[in-house]
């Protein structure tokens, strides 16, 4: 990734816009940068709680979908396990969970992982919840 692609503006509460390769702001750059903000406060959770009693595994796992999707990345289920801190067993019942609401799909299969996106219906739903949730 060049230099250019890796910079960003800096937002309120020190969140950063990604930008394009040209240098402006991506045209849901501000959404992304929202919905990372999010999931990163999340997991900022288990400093506070017991994790079990406040986990919330299924939006850190939504949201962290919905920024691959916004980065035009694709996502593995073994990065969903990380960025998420869950098991292999955790993040394959997860997003078999998703899948069968009909808010996750397996876009790639491989032997050793798989590739998870959202489906219209998921990102509808993730674009239309990080719009309305207040500012992070």
């Amino acid at each position: 990734m060049s230099n250019s692609s890796q910079r960003s503006f800096e937002l309120a509460h020190g969140t950063e816009l990604p930008v394009t390769q040209a240098g402006g702001p991506r045209q849901d750059g501000w959404l992304e940068a929202k919905a990372a903000r999010m999931h990163m406060l999340g997991r900022l959770r288990s400093k506070h709680f017991f994790a079990p009693v406040m986990a919330d595994s299924a939006m850190d796992t939504m949201l962290s979908l919905f920024v691959g999707e916004l980065q035009s990345s694709s996502v593995s289920d073994t990065a969903l396990a990380v960025a998420n801190l869950l098991s292999r067993e955790e993040t394959d019942l997860m997003i078999d969970k998703l899948v069968h609401a009909g808010l996750a799909i397996v876009t790639g299969e491989e032997s050793e992982r798989r590739t998870v996106g959202l489906t219209p219906l998921g990102s509808a739903r993730m674009r239309s919840f990080v719009n309305d949730h207040p500012d992070v």
